[in-house]
């Protein structure tokens, strides 16, 4: 498909730019979604897309944890990119403070965004990409509710692939370790990534422009395949159980 509309959320920084540069690039018609907390991104990348190409992108600023009308864009979309997401520290204890919030994030608002776009994305053959988590099946303690409901998520898109063929196309990529984020005070220590990248297979992180290619693949190109789940990390759910303990 050429010339589409295609919604990407969480698009303001990292994984998700990249996926909305590598559509835009392919002359697609982008929507941006980000949290009003991400504005300034969102509204910075754009303007850079629309400078690009003249009304080529469009922001869609909201929490996918609430409850949001109908978007003005879903009688016209082609193709969800399902990667909005959220990673807070939770545990069973205390599991009540974020559980609700993380199926909100993760899970709710993306079903009601599909829901909101089913029609569109039926008249188009149109597809659906998720973003899991290739830790899913050997989860990092420290982020209960996170690993529930990105896990809600897989399986939900697992159940979508079957119910909304042969029309609409479901499918999820499951990336590893990227690009370390730009933090002032970075998650794990310099011994600690060495360590983490050593159990990689391809030895280093990925680029998240590596990723924006694999979400290109299964919702412009991959037209045979529905209901996969594709590992985008450097062959570390290749690793056996008990290789890698962070």
């Amino acid at each position: 498909m050429s010339n589409c509309c295609y919604v990407v959320t969480g698009a303001a920084r990292r994984g998700g730019a990249a996926i909305v540069r590598e559509l835009h690039s392919l002359g697609h018609r982008v929507i941006l979604h980000a949290r009003h907390s991400s504005s300034e991104e969102a509204h910075s990348l754009c303007d850079q897309l629309n400078h690009q190409r003249t009304a080529s992108a469009e922001l869609w600023l909201t929490d996918l944890g609430h409850d949001f009308p109908r978007p003005w864009f879903a009688d016209e979309v082609a193709g969800i990119v399902a990667n909005a997401s959220q990673f807070t520290p939770s545990s069973l204890s205390c599991f009540e403070n974020t559980l609700e919030d993380d199926l909100a994030s993760h899970l709710t608002g993306h079903l009601r965004l599909i829901r909101y776009c089913l029609e569109s994305l039926k008249r188009h053959q149109g597809a659906i990409v998720a973003i899991g988590d290739t830790h899913l099946n050997r989860p990092n303690p420290g982020y209960f509710t996170y690993h529930i409901a990105k896990s809600a998520l897989v399986s939900a898109m697992q159940v979508l692939a079957v119910e909304l063929a042969p029309d609409v196309r479901v499918n999820t990529v499951m990336p590893g370790s990227f690009e370390w984020p730009v933090n002032p005070m970075p998650r794990f220590s310099e011994q600690e990534r060495s360590r983490i990248v050593s159990a990689i297979p391809l030895k280093r992180n990925g680029k998240f422009e590596e990723l924006a290619r694999t979400v290109r693949f299964l919702l412009c190109e991959a037209t045979y395949v529905t209901g996969a789940m594709l590992p985008v990390d450097g062959g570390l759910s290749l690793r056996m159980e008990g290789d890698l303990d962070a």
